[in-house]
C-alpha cells in the first residue's frame, strides 16, 4: 500500500505559488526556511493526530484538511469576509476544520483513505512538478535580463553638471508629502464615522488650498504613484520585468525627479518598500533599528551608518548598479506568506518566534510605527540644508494596520479595527503631520512648498466592496502586460501649500 505523503507536498505547493508570483520582489532567502518550518508544522500535525487514531491514512487526510485551512484562510478572509473581525474568521476557521475532521473520522470503511492515497499522491506530486517547472522558467526569464539596463534607468547618458542651487524665494524647498490611503473627508464621514474637518481647517489656516473630491489616479499605492510622479497613466508594460518592478523602476526614476534634478535641485528620498533607491536622488534615507541611515547604491553598500551625519549633498549616482538596486529592496517573504494563511492574526508575534528578532541594521518594516515616526522626524531636518531640495516622503499612515492610539502610544497591530480604533489612530496621526508640517514651516527660510497628497483612499468602513480599494491584478496579453486599470471612484484628498512667489520656470 502506497504511504500517503502528499500532506507534505501540499503544504509546499502555496510556498510556492507565492514565491513565483512575487519573484524578484521579496526576500529570496527567507522561502528555505518557511518551507522547512511549514514541513515540520505538517509532520508535527500527522505525528498527533496518528498518535489518537492510529490510521496513517486517515490520519494524512486530516492533516490535508488542516494544510487547506492554513495555507487558504488569509485569502479566504480578504475575499470574502474583510472588513469583519479577524479573529472571528479565525475561530470560524477553527471550528470548520474541527467539525470537518470528526466528520472525516466517521467515513466507513476505514480502509477508503488507504485506497485513496496513490491517487492523492499523485495528483500533489503533478501540482508540485507544475509549481517547480513554473517556477524554474520564471527564474529563467529574469535571469535572461539581469544584466540589461533597461532604457528609461540608463541614467549615464544624463547630464548631472547641473550646478546645485540654493534655497530661495524663487527656488523654495518642495515637500512631497504622500500620507498612504489617506481617504477625503466626505469618505472619512461616510465610511468611518470619522469628522476630518477640524484637521481641514488646520491646513487651511497654515495657507494650504484643499481640493475637494480629489480622486486617485490608481487604487494602489505603487501604480498611483508611478502615475503621478511621471505625468501619465500606463496602458501597457513593455520592459522585460514583471509590472510591479516595472512601476517601482519608474518610481525611482521619475520625470518629476528629473526635472528638478535639471533644476538644480537637490533630490532627498525617504525610503519605504513602495520605492526604490533612486539612481537620481542625492540623498537616500532608510530606517533601521539602530536608527536612521543612507543608503548609497554607488559603492553598492546598501547602509551607511548616519547617526553622526551631516546632511551633506552625496556623490551623483551614475545607473550602473542598476542590478544591485533592483536586488537589494524586496520585501519580507515571512511576512507576505504568512498574511495569506491562518497566522495572518498573530503574525507580527509569530514571526519574531519562529525565525528571531531582526537584527539592529535590518530596514523597519513599513508596518512598524517606529519607520512613520522615524521619517517624520528625518523630514523635519531637511528644512536645515541651504540647498533647494525635492523631498519625496512617503508615511505609511492611515494605511491599516491600527498601530497608534489616541495618544500615539504603539499598540498591536489591528488590522481590522473598530471605528473608534480606527478614529483613535486618526487622532494621533493628524496631530503628527501637523507637527511634521509646522516643524519645516518654522524652520524653513523661505517659504517652502508642500503638497500633502493621499496615493489612494482606505478599505476602511461598511461600504461595498467595489468602492474600496482593491487591487485588480493583471492581464496578460503576449508580450504587453496590461497594468492596474485607472481607479473609478475612489476618494482621496489633496492639499497643497504653495506662496505667491513661487517660480518653478
Amino acid at each position: 500500500m502506497s504511504l500517503p505523503f502528499y500532506p507534505w507536498l501540499l503544504v509546499i505547493i502555496p510556498i510556492l505559488h507565492y514565491y513565483r508570483k512575487n519573484l524578484g520582489l521579496v526576500n529570496d532567502a527567507e522561502v528555505p526556511p518557511t518551507i522547512l518550518l511549514a514541513l515540520a508544522g505538517a509532520s508535527l500535525v500527522f505525528a498527533l493526530i496518528n498518535r489518537l487514531i492510529r490510521d496513517r491514512y486517515l490520519s494524512a487526510a486530516i492533516t490535508s484538511l488542516c494544510v487547506l485551512v492554513f495555507s487558504l484562510s488569509g485569502h479566504v478572509y480578504v475575499e470574502l469576509f474583510m472588513p469583519r473581525s479577524l479573529g472571528i474568521w479565525t475561530v470560524m476557521a477553527l471550528l470548520a476544520l474541527f467539525i470537518a475532521s470528526l466528520a472525516l473520522r466517521r467515513i466507513r470503511p476505514r480502509s477508503l483513505f488507504a485506497q485513496m492515497a496513490p491517487g492523492f499522491n499523485a495528483v500533489m506530486l503533478v501540482f508540485f512538478s507544475l509549481q517547480v517547472v513554473w517556477l524554474a522558467a520564471s527564474v529563467i526569464e529574469m535571469s535572461r535580463y539581469e544584466d540589461v539596463i533597461p532604457a528609461y534607468s540608463l541614467l549615464a547618458a544624463d547630464d548631472f553638471s547641473v550646478r546645485k542651487v540654493e534655497n530661495s524665494a524663487a527656488r523654495p524647498d518642495i515637500y512631497y508629502i504622500i500620507p498612504d490611503g489617506y481617504p477625503s473627508d466626505d469618505w472619512l464621514k461616510e465610511t468611518a464615522d470619522w469628522d476630518n474637518s477640524a484637521f481641514t481647517a488646520a491646513l487651511e489656516e497654515r495657507g494650504f488650498t484643499v481640493v475637494d473630491h480629489a480622486q486617485s489616479n490608481y487604487p494602489i499605492t505603487i501604480v498611483s504613484l508611478a502615475s503621478t510622479l511621471n505625468m501619465q497613466y500606463y496602458g501597457s508594460n513593455q520592459s522585460p520585468y514583471s509590472d510591479k518592478l516595472f512601476l517601482r523602476l519608474e518610481t525611482a526614476t521619475s520625470k518629476v525627479a528629473r526635472y528638478f534634478l535639471d533644476s538644480g535641485y537637490t533630490i532627498v528620498q525617504l525610503l519605504t518598500h513602495t520605492f526604490f533607491p533612486s539612481p537620481l536622488a542625492d540623498i537616500i534615507l532608510d530606517f533601521t533599528r539602530g536608527g536612521t541611515v543612507a543608503v548609497d547604491i554607488e559603492t553598492e553598500s546598501a547602509y551607511i551608518n548616519t547617526r553622526e551625519r551631516d546632511l551633506a549633498v552625496g556623490a551623483r549616482r551614475d545607473g550602473s548598479n542598476i542590478n544591485w538596486l533592483i536586488q537589494s529592496y524586496k520585501h519580507s517573504f515571512y511576512d507576505g506568506y504568512f498574511d495569506t494563511t491562518l497566522f495572518r492574526l498573530a503574525s507580527s508575534r509569530l514571526l519574531p518566534l519562529l525565525f528571531g528578532d531582526p537584527e539592529a541594521d535590518a530596514p523597519l518594516n513599513d508596518r512598524d510605527p517606529e519607520k512613520f515616526l522615524s521619517t517624520i522626524e528625518e523630514a523635519i531636518k531637511i528644512s536645515e540644508m541651504p540647498e533647494a531640495t525635492f523631498t519625496i516622503i512617503h508615511l505609511l499612515k492611515p494605511h491599516l494596520p491600527v498601530v497608534f492610539n489616541d495618544a500615539c502610544d504603539i499598540i498591536p497591530r489591528i488590522y481590522m479595527p473598530s471605528t473608534e480604533e480606527f478614529g483613535a489612530q486618526m487622532k494621533c496621526i493628524n496631530a503628527k503631520f501637523l507637527y511634521l508640517i509646522d516643524s519645516i514651516l518654522t524652520a524653513s527660510e523661505n517659504p517652502p512648498i508642500i503638497i500633502f497628497q493621499a496615493d489612494h483612499s482606505s478599505i476602511m468602513g461598511d461600504a461595498p466592496k467595489s468602492r474600496r480599494m482593491t487591487y485588480l491584478g493583471s492581464v496578460y496579453k503576449g508580450r504587453d502586460k496590461i497594468v492596474v486599470p485607472k481607479s473609478a471612484g475612489i476618494g482621496r484628498s489633496l492639499w497643497l501649500r504653495c506662496a505667491e512667489s513661487c517660480d518653478l520656470g
